[in-house]
């Protein structure tokens, strides 16, 4: 007995399994087309956020880093140094300028006008505080080294002649002061005073103050050999207040701040002249023969801090100082050149 259905039924069911297999691998093909697809916009999507800027958080980050590199660049120091004389001075004007400018840190030292200067032109300063103007052997020196010394005006000052409050002299002429200074008198009965030897203080070879009184009392003559070099003004006016016989110059504030230890001679400029007195009036008007400019030095024309220390200096504000601590502000006239070369 033949059985007809079975075989056409087995080609049908293969037919399916054909199918089937040819279903599962549209599939495959399919699903791994798929996985590509997602695996490109992985790549894309991760590259896409590789280029965005950084989160909120690291630009917070970097908000406060760039706060204190602000903070920091408004941060400035200035070192200043030099005249013993402007001391007092220098001091002053850099307390009240660091209470207005707390970021500005400036430091200031004494040591000598020709001290300053030298640690300007070795470019360990900003500003080189002076009682004299730069010689030319200086300026070479600067030179030699890329130094650019420029001069600004600052205050008035009168050098003081000083003696003990003993003494019954009150009053000396230049030719009187060169003489004592360089040893011609040696004795204050030569001069019209008690017998008694006359003993000289002045500065040392380094000060503005001594290289000033050397040029324009001494006329570019050898000091005595026996005068006593001090260090600074106060120890000038300290070895004479103590010492009968003693004379000495030191810059007029220092003589005023102690005018109760020590007599304040009048000088004439000649025989025939009325005794001058230094004072704020005398000085500016030329009448008191021993004054002069009081300055600071720097690299070339400054900017930044420096600047507008030095702008501030040369303000109503600053020259208000000058007068408080019994020095000579300077006239209207010289402020406004001054104040022209920062262009």
């Amino acid at each position: 007995m033949f059985h007809i259905g079975r075989p056409y039924m087995g080609a049908a069911g293969a037919m399916r399994r054909v199918m089937i297999k040819m279903s599962v691998t549209r599939n495959r093909s399919l699903l791994i087309g798929i996985a590509v697809v997602a695996i490109i916009l992985v790549a894309a999507v991760g590259g896409y956020y590789a280029m965005m800027p950084t989160t909120p958080q690291t630009q917070t980050t970097a908000s406060a880093t760039e706060t204190i590199m602000t903070t920091e660049q408004q941060t400035a120091e200035i070192n200043q140094k030099g005249s013993d004389t402007l001391l007092v001075l220098a001091q002053r004007w850099a307390e009240e300028y660091m209470k207005l400018h707390p970021n500005v840190k400036i430091a200031v030292s004494g040591g000598g006008s020709g001290t300053g200067i030298a640690a300007l032109i070795n470019g360990q300063i900003d500003i080189a505080d002076a009682s004299r103007q730069i010689n030319d052997k200086e300026k070479t020196d600067a030179q030699a080294k890329g130094i650019t010394p420029t001069e600004w005006k600052v205050a008035l000052d009168g050098i003081t002649a000083i003696v003990n409050p003993n003494n019954p002299i009150g009053e000396l002429t230049l030719d009187q002061l060169n003489m004592i200074y360089r040893g011609n008198y040696t004795n204050w009965k030569q001069l019209g005073g008690p017998d008694q030897l006359i003993v000289t203080y002045g500065r040392q070879s380094n000060s503005g103050t001594y290289v000033y009184w050397k040029e324009h009392v001494l006329k570019n003559k050898d000091y005595r050999t026996d005068m006593q070099s001090l260090n600074g003004n106060s120890d000038i006016v300290d070895a004479v207040s103590k010492d009968k016989g003693g004379i000495g110059y030191v810059g007029i504030a220092y003589a005023e701040q102690r005018k109760n230890e020590v007599k304040i001679l009048g000088v004439k400029k000649d025989a025939n002249s009325p005794a001058v007195i230094p004072n704020a009036t005398t000085v500016t008007d030329g009448t008191y023969p021993i004054s002069r400019y009081l300055y600071f030095y720097t690299n070339g024309v400054p900017k930044g801090a420096t600047a507008e220390y030095i702008k501030w200096v040369l303000s109503t504000d600053g020259q208000s100082y000058v007068s408080k601590n019994e020095y000579i502000p300077l006239p209207a006239s010289v402020i406004a050149e001054e104040l022209k070369m920062f262009g």
